[in-house]
């Protein structure tokens, strides 16, 4: 029997080591993966090889690191798959157990055959990951080795010196080589365009595409006119307060109409080169910068326009005053036209292909121009007023224009003093399209605040549509627009952050600028620059920003609209604030370095030492936890604790804040609210009944008595109409009648006038109607006479 066993166990042994390889194969990478990775080392092999080539080329190290990028996510997660993989197939190896020691019993075949398998699927996995991650770290020092080369290249074009523009040389030497040699270069430029265009014949479509150009540009001004005309006849005989979608609504007609003909010029020069041969590669690579160039101007003059509205106050966007707002259009859009000015010429130099001190001249001519142009603006502009009215929708930090101008101005004329004329470029260039993004950002964040938080409120329209067509309430609309308001709020902010904080292009007719934040710089390298501790410090500053924006948004925006009362709302924006704080340290001590794990040990270490001491600050704060959880008193309550009755304004971690009536506040530690007998007047119903007791002469008429109180009872606005006032006689002696008049007021804080009031009425009635209160009698006691003697 033993034989037969052993055979069976044979057998099955080698049926398993039979199979073994195609279990193995089953484990290991397949086809398609052994694809991907393949491709993967072709592409790596490719880029490497380039990048030397295309290291003086914006758009190359672009077109590069976009190769590369889909590898390394392919990389990642083919290396991600095996090693689940291999963790899987290792625990298995490891649940069998080590193989029997020299000497030992032998084991089972089959488990020996077992271990055997899995050590092998374990090796080729681990082999296969190795490998796979081998070229992952390959593709992502390449990646990083771009981006590097991209900054460079950034840095090294922005910091460039060349000839300062105080250097007489510069200038004679530009008038007596430099033009001479643009000129020639524009003539032959002009020559080899007017033959390409003979042979293609293209001059017909070029006149055509012309005089279309001319026609579309005068009928879309003239129609700007006309609307502006309607503009300023509708804004006169409109009322005096518009609405909020009215005036966000005319700003985007402002934007529009403005933009509207230069985006049609700029269309037409597109389908000039896009869909007609007009001339060489490099002429049609300017007209296409010519074109989006035009298209910007057009969008940002629009967009200034429509956030500053200088001839409408009442339909500004920006809040400032109209002296503000006139000088930043004029400013905005002469230094813009300039500018697009400045950029048509650096792309005429550019195709012309001339000496670089032309390139120079232009940009520090520019950069000159705005600057002197800008100053001038702001010292001419004297207000009428010392405190001029202001308007608008948004508040910005406008009072900070002048100063941010005067220090821009002064790097700009120091950059082309000293010879950084690529600088003084840059930094014209981005000042004016940061002012330009944040007019399309305040745009964008008036839109959604005016759809989304005005346009679906519970009385709106557009509420009670969609309400009947959801089969929802007004309410949850409401909420549900307010939820997605913030959040395209956030995502508008953040964007524009981005947008900011983005590299762009330096040559002309380079019209995607924003593709990536920052040139791709990785947090291990921001950290590695400004330490641990400065990026701990930024994290969390911004987590409690964030944190504070996010309450705010809370308390003013989404509980309102919740139907919760104010002790809950006060209760969750205060939970949020310290969770926001609790997250935001956390996340700041984590980068620094600092393990929880550490400082909770250390903490354990110093809780005996300091426990006495923190004690009752510990109490207080855990009994300001349950107060916040559990909400016994809550914002708003009128509460008695300690002999003292107030009503609750601020719920902390530490005390609670009372206001009194005598226009005091007492602080309250939350351990004494916790652990004392507190009377809360408002825990369950707001309404609160109070009690008016008089006292009567024995004499008087009863019926008029609980007529007089009854009457001034319900005459008073403050009792609540659906409980019936209550008259009790409560005692009668030979002073007089008691009587008990019981009002069920709408408030706690009412409590006080409403008794004052209602004793005032009675007591009037009672002098009318010849009714005495009740007076105590004095009894004397004669003295006894002395005995007879």
């Amino acid at each position: 029997m033993s034989r037969l066993i052993l055979a069976v166990m044979l057998a099955l042994g080698l049926l398993f080591t039979a199979v073994a390889p195609s279990a193995l194969h089953a484990q290991s990478l397949n086809a398609e993966d052994r694809k991907k990775i393949a491709d993967a080392r072709t592409v790596i092999s490719e880029v490497e090889a380039e990048q030397e080539a295309r290291a003086e080329s914006f758009s190359g190290l672009l077109e590069l690191r976009e190769r590369i990028e889909p590898v390394r996510d392919t990389l990642k997660a083919i290396v991600a798959d095996l090693q689940q993989k291999l963790t899987s197939e290792a625990a298995q190896l490891t649940e069998l157990g080590p193989a029997p020691a020299a000497g030992a019993p032998a084991e089972a075949p089959a488990i020996a055959a077992s271990r055997s398998q899995k050590q092998a699927v374990v090796n080729e996995i681990d082999g296969q990951l190795r490998s796979t991650r081998a070229l992952l770290v390959q593709a992502e020092q390449i990646w990083g080795e771009i981006n590097e080369a991209r900054r460079e290249l950034f840095t090294s074009r922005i910091f460039t010196y060349q000839n300062s523009v105080l250097y007489p040389r510069f200038w004679r030497q530009l008038f007596d080589q430099s033009m001479p040699n643009l000129r020639e270069r524009l003539a032959f430029k002009a020559q080899e365009l007017s033959r390409g265009m003979d042979q293609r014949e293209s001059w017909p479509v070029v006149v055509a595409l012309l005089g279309i150009t001319a026609a579309v540009a005068g009928l879309l001004t003239w129609l700007r006119r006309i609307f502006e005309r309607f503009r300023a006849r509708a804004i006169a005989e409109a009322e005096a307060a518009p609405s909020k979608a009215r005036i966000v609504g005319y700003a985007y007609l402002v934007l529009v109409v403005r933009a509207v003909p230069y985006a049609a010029v700029s269309l037409i020069l597109w389908i000039a080169v896009a869909r007609f041969d007009v001339g060489p590669e490099d002429i049609q690579s300017f007209l296409l910068g010519l074109a989006g160039a035009i298209a910007v101007y057009g969008v940002a003059t629009g967009a200034t326009h429509a956030a500053f509205s200088p001839r409408a106050a009442a339909y500004r966007i920006i809040q400032t005053d109209d002296g503000t707002a006139g000088r930043s259009v004029v400013f905005l859009d002469i230094v813009l036209a300039t500018y697009l000015i400045g950029l048509v010429a650096l792309g005429i130099v550019q195709l012309a292909e001339t000496h670089l001190s032309v390139t120079v001249a232009v940009t520090a001519l520019v950069a000159l121009w705005v600057t002197v142009t800008g100053g001038a603006v702001l010292i001419r502009y004297k207000p009428r007023v010392s405190d001029p009215p202001v308007s608008g929708l948004i508040k910005l930090p406008l009072h900070l224009m002048r100063p941010v101008f005067w220090l821009l101005a002064v790097v700009i004329i120091g950059a082309l003093a000293l010879g950084f004329i690529s600088l003084s470029g840059f930094i014209v260039g981005r000042a004016l399209a940061t002012a330009v993004i944040l007019c399309l950002a305040v745009l964008v964040y008036v839109a959604v605040d005016t759809i989304f938080y005005d346009a679906v409120a519970p009385n709106a329209l557009m509420n009670t549509k969609l309400s009947g067509a959801l089969g929802v309430g007004p309410n949850t609309i409401d909420l549900a627009g307010t939820v997605i308001g913030g959040a395209l709020r956030v995502m508008t902010v953040v964007f524009t952050i981005l947008v900011l904080f983005s590299p762009w292009g330096l040559e002309f007719g380079y019209l995607n600028p924003f593709e990536d934040v920052f040139f791709g710089v990785r947090f291990g390298e921001i950290r590695g620059w400004i330490g641990a501790a400065g990026i701990a410090i930024i994290l969390f500053s911004a987590g409690l920003l964030v944190t504070r924006l996010f309450v705010s948004w809370l308390d003013h925006q989404l509980l309102p609209r919740t139907g919760l009362n104010d002790g809950v709302h006060h209760s969750v924006t205060t939970v949020a604030g310290y969770a926001g704080f609790m997250i935001a340290a956390t996340v700041a001590l984590a980068v620094a370095g600092v393990q929880l794990q550490n400082v909770a040990l250390v903490a354990g270490a110093l809780s005996v030492g300091i426990g006495f001491g923190l004690q009752q600050v510990v109490q207080n704060f855990v009994a300001g936890l349950i107060v916040l959880a559990e909400r016994p008193i809550r914002v708003g309550d009128t509460i008695v604790v300690k002999g003292e009755e107030g009503r609750v304004t601020k719920i902390s971690v530490r005390a609670t804040e009372l206001a009194l009536g005598e226009n005091s506040t007492v602080i309250v530690p939350n351990s004494d609210i916790v652990s004392s007998i507190v009377k809360n007047r408002s825990l369950i119903d707001a309404t609160h009944r109070a009690t008016v007791r008089l006292s009567v002469a024995r004499d008087s008429n009863l019926d008029q008595v609980f007529a007089i109180l009854r009457e001034a009872a319900e005459a008073q606005p403050n009792v609540l109409k659906s409980a019936t006032p209550t008259v009790n006689i409560t005692r009668v002696s030979e002073i007089g009648i008691d009587f008990d008049l019981s009002v069920l007021c709408d408030r706690v804080s009412n409590l006080d006038r409403v008794r004052s009031d209602i004793y005032y009425a009675v007591l009037g009635k009672f002098r009318e109607s010849g009714i005495n209160l009740a007076e105590a009698r004095t009894i004397v006691v004669a003295a006894s006479p002395p005995p007879a003697s």
